[in-house]
């Protein structure tokens, strides 16, 4: 049915308006609406299709339903930040909202807030990267006000300031941060374009941690045995997980007859407090294939832990593989520390957690496992990162081709 031929019945209160401009055909909807201003006004919204204005119309109502208010064009960037976090919070994950929040209120907002956001000039945003970049960060965050009395401290009247400056990559997650908000500013048309894309903000050099050998993690595994830990070393060493996925690891989540685990959940601090919520992106929450040492070791940890539930005079059963000595959520600090001591006593000082992932990858790749499946265990959401570990990790594979050039004697 086309869309001139549409009926519309009789409308209710709050339900808004949508018809056709006959100048040019466009379809308009209109309802009322909170606006950031805390005024009810009547806002507007078009499509080429009468669906597409529909939808427009239906997500303006929804937003306004769940205390979203709509910005007004002539909001301060404060304002608006205000606005986008509130969006945020509803549609990201509370760590990122709690990153994002962070940004906004220790640097954006004291810097650019007063501005009127759609009097933002790319000359306002490269005066605003170099005061970041400039910045104290003990300033800035107020970590100075919670030291201890005997601990040194800055940005005190007669005391120089420490002068801990934001690394590159402090600098372009502020950047970033502000690129979105602004990218999102632009698809609401309350701005002309993302001005912060025209600052270009140098790209730091990332570290890709190494990938240990068999020899290598078997010692590490080796140290770890007799530990309440151990099983979930071995997790990590043989099926790549995150630390915050093993955390999150539910024995619901495993399926032993069938051989599977499921990574559906991660654990993490955020704002000062553990948060249990969904995996790191649609990629990392999959099904993998359970290997037959993990399931064997898996399958001891659990009667362990049975035991240990059955004889613990207070227990919080939230399904949990590796809980903490109560059953619950395991604070991420605490695996960090244990993991410090142990790679000392297996003699590897600088391996890192988060090695053990690469291992996986590396090793995996070593054996001629095509890419897209190793992408696929890992849970990689581009190939690219597969193949950027391999290529850091694969020296002595790149040796020996080199040596294979016969060159004639020089």
């Amino acid at each position: 049915m086309a869309d001139r031929e549409r009926k519309r019945g009789r409308k209710v209160n709050g339900e808004g308006s949508i018809y056709q401009r006959a100048s040019d055909g466009m379809w308009l909807g209109s309802a009322y609406v909170y606006t950031s201003t805390g005024r009810i006004e009547r806002k507007y919204v078009s499509a080429k299709s009468f669906d597409d204005v529909k939808d427009k119309l239906l997500r303006l109502q929804s937003n306004n339903e769940q205390g979203i208010p709509v910005p007004d064009r002539s909001m301060t960037v404060a304002e608006y930040m205000e606005h986008w976090l509130s969006i945020i919070k509803v549609e990201r994950r509370l760590t990122t909202y709690h990153g994002y929040e962070s940004v906004v209120r220790l640097h954006i907002v004291p810097i650019l807030g007063k501005k009127r956001l759609d009097r933002l000039m790319g000359a306002d945003v490269r005066q605003f990267i170099s005061t970041v970049r400039a910045k104290c960060l003990c300033c800035t965050n107020g970590r100075h006000a919670r030291r201890k009395p005997k601990q040194p401290a800055c940005c005190r009247p007669g005391l120089p300031c420490c002068e801990r400056r934001p690394t590159p990559r402090q600098v372009q997650y502020v950047h970033a941060v502000l690129r979105n908000a602004l990218g999102n500013a632009e698809r609401e048309e309350l701005v002309m374009r993302n001005v912060a894309k025209l600052v270009k903000v140098p790209t730091p050099r990332y570290k890709v941690g190494k990938g240990l050998t068999v020899t290598q993690a078997k010692t590490l595994l080796e140290a770890a045995k007799g530990t309440r830990w151990y099983a979930l070393y071995v997790t990590a060493a043989t099926l790549g997980l995150r630390h915050g996925e093993l955390l999150g690891l539910r024995w619901q989540d495993i399926d032993f007859d069938r051989a599977t685990l499921t990574v559906a959940q991660t654990v993490a601090r955020a704002a000062g407090q553990l948060y249990v919520g969904p995996a790191k992106s649609d990629a990392s929450e999959s099904t993998i294939p359970l290997p037959k040492v993990t399931r064997r070791v898996l399958e001891a940890h659990r009667r362990r832990q049975d035991e240990q539930r059955a004889t613990a005079s207070r227990w919080e059963d939230h399904d949990l593989v590796f809980p903490s000595s109560l059953g619950t959520p395991m604070e991420p600090r605490n695996l960090n520390r244990h993991f410090e001591g142990l790679r000392v006593t297996a003699g590897m000082p600088d391996v890192r957690l988060h090695d053990l992932r690469h291992t996986v990858v590396s090793l995996l790749l070593d054996l001629g496992t095509p890419p897209h499946v190793v992408q696929a265990i890992a849970r990689h959401a581009h190939i690219d990162v597969t193949m950027a570990i391999y290529a850091h990790t694969n020296l002595d594979a790149m040796r020996q081709a080199l040596d294979a050039i016969e060159w004639e004697d020089l």
